[in-house]
């Protein structure tokens, strides 16, 4: 509570100090965002007038984008804010998150992981940022318990230093990426210095946070006759005895969290440099007990302009540190475990390999520290008045290192008569890229204006990873390095790395500020791909017309603008690793009889000289209007045609491998997307805005090459099929619990059956039993403020979406042997004819992909609201400080499902997230002085 009380002596200190000076707000402050405001086009330093713009850009500035929210990545704070795009949230904080920009890139893989990048391509300040994406081999795969954790790499910077966020949709927009324009391109610009005398900001922020939406687990009574049951019914000479032990497993490992955030900047400049530096740190104590992330950074940028010179440079250092020993939230023990023995040591559990979670989060050590830098240098010189040549290097450097340690003292750590696991996992990665570009822009015969960019790439990315294991130990209560292991150590190393260059030109035209036309082409080499076709052109074509600018309509009080845009292209994706097309062999340095290092191809990665880009067409209409210079509209209707997918296929055994990588798979995504933002009242007093925005999207797979369909394991439920999604999730419809035996019942190929008169390992019978892709997604915002007070809430939402939820917390009753179930698993048959919504509780197999355990994730959140209060202090004379504000802020307020959880029982709400999200309570202070 020491942050708390330092956060109130801050405020009241300010306060006593002189706090604020005027807040008189100006008439100009209080405009509409009008068509004259400028986009960033590209990280190439182009930008346009609003109304200049032809491709399908979504702008959110700093004002749109709430802070506040105890969030460590700016992705979270925008999720509903931006039409067509998808934050597929991840409660663990720290770890990568989802950006799916209208729809899913590429086709979802049947098992392992997703090779091919769906994410967007990010920028910032012109460094392309890499993906911290696991390696799919054992130990660098992030699945598996000895696997390095990722992280997301927006979350190693800081989100107060954002000024502009620009989401590049359409092919005019994002056709200058080229091959890695696929699944859109997201630009963020960060805040730099401006001329003037020196200013300084600060912010402080403190708030206590609790899980929300928690599974009901089973009580030691329930447990005890649940239990009791199954053994009955197994045939069990084991007899189930109750001590009265009741533990709630899960509310030991969750508890009250708390959260402080703080940033000092300091920014100025001259008539020829400018420079802004800031400082930050913010720390998370998780609801999950002893689960922490930590963050510090500084960031600077300076700026030199002098005639016809213009210098930048921007850097940023983050230290980012994720602590998270509390690993068993997603496997509750069973009641029955007592926390302590009589003399106050952990008590242990009779089971191999499963802890005493408490014990396990004191005694075991998981945490990883990253530190990692981003800079950019431009360079831009006006050789001529219209003509400029410029220069852009950008360095993204990450260091991580991964340590996870299992102690000997308790099961999570005891394998056999081995005691004591450690793990050291090390990622060393670096990525930069450089362009140089020509640029002209020229007036010409009054009313014609055409821009010019021409330009060349280079970008090299390389990966190192390396793991060092070690089991066995003869001090195996304290944290031990794996190399002082009894057992001999384990060491893999992997390295990724890959080049690529590109050429790339784009004209726009237009004429009298109504005719409007932008052409892009961008020629990329990859060393990604086969030897044969490593090479791709992609471009687009846009055009505009602004009907508002005709004579007929220029005068319009009410239809103040109207703009028509359309555009075609083509773009790649070729963010699919680094040695897809390669041959890969497995190296080994010592065992062979010959005494020498030796290697062996690989089973599953034959080399492929023709593996090429995924390709994506894009087909975009869109229509801007606004009424009364207060509401913006915006209709856009797209298609996205996707070819070429690369996809695994089954081969000949007599080839000497399993499986082979082929471009084998063609879809498309297509949706309408409508977004409204309405400034209804800008007074001085009085201001009111609203934004609003609603997308759809469909996805249907088109073509299939190579051998068959293809279906996957039960537990992934994908498919791979002409005519469905690629989300659609496939397996067996269940029609209830047979009432006179217990059995679950399902319809297969038209037939009622009970489980286990039929096979379930036959895909042939499998159906779509749901689609994990919403119908449509959006998100509300609201800004209401009078004087000094201001009200601001953030709403978004998903609809007609799907989940598969795990069978483990519901009726896979053979778990009752170690773990807890929730409370749905006591609606269970006992004897002929009863109605029961789960089957008798035996030891027999489950059927994994059951619409069963379908959920409709249909959802409304209410994100955040936000209350600020302006400090009135326009009375004090010669105050060194601006303006103050004091806040409070609530993050992650509630839920409205669509499928209402059961009365006393666990619905969507509950099972969605086995490590449930936190409600945080926060209150602060900022000031500029």
């Amino acid at each position: 509570m020491n942050k708390s009380v330092a956060s109130i002596l801050m405020i009241c200190g300010a306060i006593y100090i002189n706090a604020q000076t005027s807040s008189n707000l100006k008439n100009d402050s209080l405009k509409v965002q009008s068509i004259e405001e400028v986009i960033v086009t590209s990280s190439y330093g182009t930008k346009k007038l609003k109304e200049e713009v032809v491709g399908s850009i979504v702008t959110l500035t700093e004002k749109d984008i709430q802070t506040s929210q105890p969030y460590e990545s700016i992705d979270k704070m925008i999720a509903g804010q931006a039409p067509g795009v998808q934050i597929v949230n991840n409660t663990e904080l720290g770890k990568p998150v989802n950006i799916n920009v209208r729809g899913l890139g590429s086709m979802i893989p049947l098992s392992g992981l997703s090779k091919t990048s769906t994410q967007p391509l990010i920028i910032v300040d012109g460094v392309i940022m890499r993906e911290d994406n696991p390696f799919d081999q054992t130990y660098f795969n992030g699945a598996e318990p000895n696997s390095e954790m990722n992280i997301n790499p927006l979350a190693r910077f800081n989100t107060d230093n954002v000024e502009s966020i620009n989401i590049l949709k359409d092919a005019a927009a994002a056709a200058l990426y080229g091959a890695d324009a696929a699944n859109g391109v997201i630009l963020i610009t960060t805040k730099k210095g401006k001329k003037g005398k020196p200013t300084y900001s600060f912010t402080t922020q403190y708030g206590t946070s609790q899980s929300i939406n928690k599974i009901k687990y089973l009580s030691g009574a329930q447990y005890a006759q649940l239990y009791s049951d199954y053994l009955k019914n197994n045939n069990s000479p084991t007899k189930f005895t109750w001590d009265g032990t009741d533990v709630n497993w899960f509310d030991v490992m969750n508890g009250n969290g708390d959260f402080y955030k703080t940033n000092f900047t300091a920014s100025g400049g001259g008539k020829y440099l400018t420079y802004r530096v800031g400082l930050d740190y913010s720390k998370n104590n998780e609801s999950k007990i002893l689960n922490t992330l930590e963050k510090k950074g500084i960031d600077a940028s300076i700026a030199f302009d002098y005639k016809k010179l213009k210098i930048s440079l921007y850097a940023a250092y983050n230290y980012f540190e994720k602590n998270q020993p509390n690993t068993y939230f997603n496997f509750i023990l069973a009641p029955n475990n007592k926390i302590y023995n009589d003399d106050g040591s952990y008590a242990s559990t009779p089971y191999n390999g499963t802890p005493n979670p408490l014990a396990a989060a004191n005694q075991n050590i998981s945490n990883v520290k990253n530190n990692s830098l981003i800079s950019s240098l431009n360079v831009s010189y006006e050789l001529a008045k219209d003509l400029k040549v410029s220069s852009l290097l950008g360095l993204d450097l990450s260091d991580k290192e991964n340590v996870d340690w299992r102690s000997g003292l308790n099961a999570s750590g005891i394998t056999g008569k081995n005691y004591g696991r450690s793990r050291i996992s090390n990622s060393d990665a670096l990525k930069w890229n450089w362009s140089g570009h020509l640029y002209y822009e020229k007036n010409f015969l009054k009313k014609h204006h055409t821009d010019i960019l021409v330009g060349m790439e280079l970008r090299h990315n390389k990966d190192y990873k390396e793991i060092n294991l070690g089991t066995n130990f003869e001090d195996y209560g304290n944290y031990q390095l794996p190399w002082n292991a009894i057992n001999p150590l384990i060491y893999r190393a992997l390295t990724q790395e890959d080049s690529g260059r590109s050429f790339f030109s784009q004209l726009n035209y237009d004429y009298n500020k109504k005719y409007f036309l932008s052409a892009t082409i961008r020629r990329d080499e990859s060393s990604a791909f086969g030897k044969d076709i490593n090479a791709s052109t992609n471009g687009a074509i846009g055009a505009s017309w602004v009907i508002s600018n005709e004579n007929f309509l220029k005068n319009n009080s009410v239809l103040r603008f109207l703009r028509l845009r359309a555009s075609w292209g083509m773009t790649g994706n070729s963010r699919i690793g680094s040695y897809r097309s390669s041959g890969l062999y497995n190296v080994s340095y010592n065992g062979f009889t010959y005494d020498y290092d030796y290697a062996t191809p690989d089973s599953s990665s034959p080399p492929n000289r023709k593996l090429t880009w995924e390709k994506n067409e894009k087909l975009n209409i869109g229509l801007d209007f606004n009424f009364f210079k207060k509401i913006d509209f915006t209709v856009e209707v797209y298609r996205n045609n996707i070819s070429d997918m690369i996809v695994s296929r089954d081969v000949p055994v007599e080839t000497g491998y399993g499986s082979a990588e082929i471009n084998g798979a063609d879809m498309y995504n297509q949706g309408i997307e409508f977004s409204v933002r309405g400034n209804w009242f800008t007074k001085k007093n009085f201001s009111w805005n609203t934004s609003f925005n609603i997308a759809t999207v469909k996805n249907k797979v088109t073509a299939l090459f190579g051998l068959e369909e293809k279906y996957s394991t039960a537990a992934n439920a994908r498919a791979q099929k002409i005519g469905v999604s690629t989300s659609a999730i496939w397996g067996f419809q269940w029609l209830g619990i047979n009432p006179a035996n217990g059995l679950d019942m399902y319809m297969v190929n038209g037939e009622v059956k009970d489980a286990g008169q039929f096979t379930t390992s036959d895909t042939s019978q499998y159906t779509i039993i749901g689609n994990s892709q919403p119908d449509f997604n959006g998100g509300l915002s609201n800004t209401i403020r009078y004087k000094n007070l201001s009200l601001s809430f953030l709403i978004n939402f998903e609809w007609g979406g799907d989940a598969l939820i795990a069978p483990e917390l519901i009726d896979k009753y053979s778990n009752l042997i170690n773990r807890n179930m929730s409370v749905n698993a006591l609606d269970y048959w006992t004897a002929p004819g009863d109605i029961a919504e789960n089957k008798k509780p035996t030891s027999k197999a489950t059927i994994v992909n059951s619409s069963k355990y379908i959920y409709d994730n249909s959802y409304i959140k209410l994100q955040n609201i936000n209350l600020n209060y302006q400090l009135p202090l326009r009375k004090i004379k010669n105050s060194f400080i601006k303006n103050a504000s004091i806040f409070v802020d609530c993050t992650n307020v509630l839920y409205w499902y669509k499928e209402k959880s059961p009365a006393d029982k666990n619905g969507i709400r509950e099972f969605k997230y086995t490590y449930p999200e936190m409600r945080t309570f926060s209150f602060g202070f900022r000031a500029n002085f």
